[in-house]
């Protein structure tokens, strides 16, 4: 298994624990395993990166391996940010770039997990939804899961999208809204630490 671009952060963390946040988990990983478009949104620090990491180690999502003579490879399970993903793609149009843009297209439409965060910190423009588009829709069409993260609410976050998007989202997607307090707050990073407590006090 090949994660790509991931948090080094998560590495040696110490494992996730709270009721509510496994359940989002154990709902999340249902959402991969089936090739379907995942949506965690919410506040910052309340845990919806380190999701998409532990799912990018344990989910199963479907076609996550190509054939290559007798041999099986795995896919790679990449992460980016929504930012860094569109300044990639703009520094393909320079002249002296190593890579194509159908060829990063390509990357990102062919991996077998895409996460792509902070997608409430991009532009927005016509050229940013139709890239969006692109990639999430080749995903669609292959049944290959992705997940897009969001400190947006449900309503902000479903106006940043184009309607395409959103289609693909209704017919085969789930949103999992993450609506408790930060776990960087206080001691809530102690091993054992419940999300509704760190809500509540």
């Amino acid at each position: 298994m090949k994660l790509q671009g991931f948090p080094k952060r998560y590495e040696n963390a110490s494992e996730p624990t709270g009721d509510r946040w496994m359940a989002h988990y154990e709902a999340a990983k249902g959402v991969v395993d089936s090739g379907g478009i995942l949506v965690l949104y919410g506040g910052n620090g309340t845990g919806k990166t380190r999701m998409a990491y532990e799912l990018a180690k344990k989910a199963s999502p479907p076609r996550a391996q190509y054939k290559r003579g007798s041999l099986l490879y795995d896919l790679p399970r990449i992460y980016t940010t929504a930012v860094n993903l569109f300044m990639q793609v703009r520094e393909t149009f320079r002249k002296d770039s190593q890579v194509s843009e159908s060829e990063l297209i390509r990357r990102y439409s062919e991996a077998s997990l895409l996460v792509i965060d902070e997608i409430q910190e991009r532009g927005e423009t016509p050229f940013e939804d139709r890239k969006l588009t692109q990639i999430i829709d080749s995903r669609y069409m292959d049944e290959r899961p992705t997940i897009l993260i969001s400190n947006h609410t449900r309503e902000e976050f479903a106006k940043s999208l184009s309607p395409a998007v959103l289609d693909r989202i209704r017919e085969n997607g789930r949103g999992l809204n993450f609506n408790w307090g930060s776990f960087r707050r206080s001691d809530a990073l102690k091993v054992g630490a419940d999300p509704v407590s760190i809500a509540e006090g």
